[in-house]
């Protein structure tokens, strides 16, 4: 493959951690201390949503809630599921021959700073992501699904859109990444039972069936 400005851009819950079932029962609870049962009903699912993201949406609900109580508790559950949610294996052999395709990495994730710090020690590539973007501490960056985020990883990797991917696991996240014009991959290894994924370009169960999908649509690339 020819070397061209190209990224890959991950999302980090459910995507580089398995941690969405771990979130799942935490997310449940938390939910019920917060909001009324009619609120929890409006505000749907919370997979890629994000505190920040969660708390907007309560707000527009006229949910009575401080964003510094929310955020207080969901970073004592972050602790918890962050210690005990596994890394996604094959993760480490699809960052490898990304890296030898001349990808440069990023990674776009509603999650504060905190819960990054928790994760990206654990990986084994962690000196190649080229560019962090904590969603929940970018408050001049509008929360998924808006594109602004990826967009603003795109320009700090200086990668071209048409020859770069992004793997995310949530609709919400889905839709943010085929807004910013890139090639989207919807991982449902480590979703929730019953999710159910809509809007990507491609599928992938493992990081292996990433990889193949990355060469199978790189060779199909004109040279450049």
């Amino acid at each position: 493959m020819n070397e061209v400005n190209r990224a890959f851009i991950f999302d980090m819950d459910g995507v580089l951690v398995d941690s969405e079932r771990w979130w799942e029962s935490h997310d449940k609870q938390l939910s019920e201390q917060f909001f009324d049962a009619a609120t929890r009903e409006k505000i749907g699912s919370a997979v890629g949503v994000g505190v920040r993201g969660l708390y907007e949406k309560a707000v527009a609900f006229g949910a009575p809630v401080s964003f510094e109580e929310l955020s207080s508790a969901y970073n004592a559950a972050a602790m918890k599921v962050y210690d005990d949610a596994p890394l996604t294996e094959g993760t480490e052999r699809l960052v490898t021959k990304l890296l030898e395709w001349g990808f440069k990495l990023g990674l776009v994730t509603s999650s504060p700073q905190s819960w990054i710090d928790r994760v990206i020690p654990r990986l084994p590539f962690v000196d190649k992501l080229e560019c962090i973007i904590s969603l929940g501490e970018r408050s001049d960056i509008a929360p998924k699904p808006s594109p602004d985020g990826y967009r603003e990883a795109l320009r700090t990797l200086g990668a071209d859109p048409d020859k770069s991917f992004i793997i995310e696991d949530s609709n919400t996240g889905i839709k943010a990444a085929k807004a910013a014009g890139v090639y989207v991959i919807g991982f449902s290894g480590n979703l929730i039972e019953g999710y159910k994924q809509t809007g990507a370009d491609a599928y992938a169960d493992t990081m292996d069936d990433v990889m193949t999908i990355v060469e199978h649509f790189n060779d199909r690339q004109p040279d450049t």
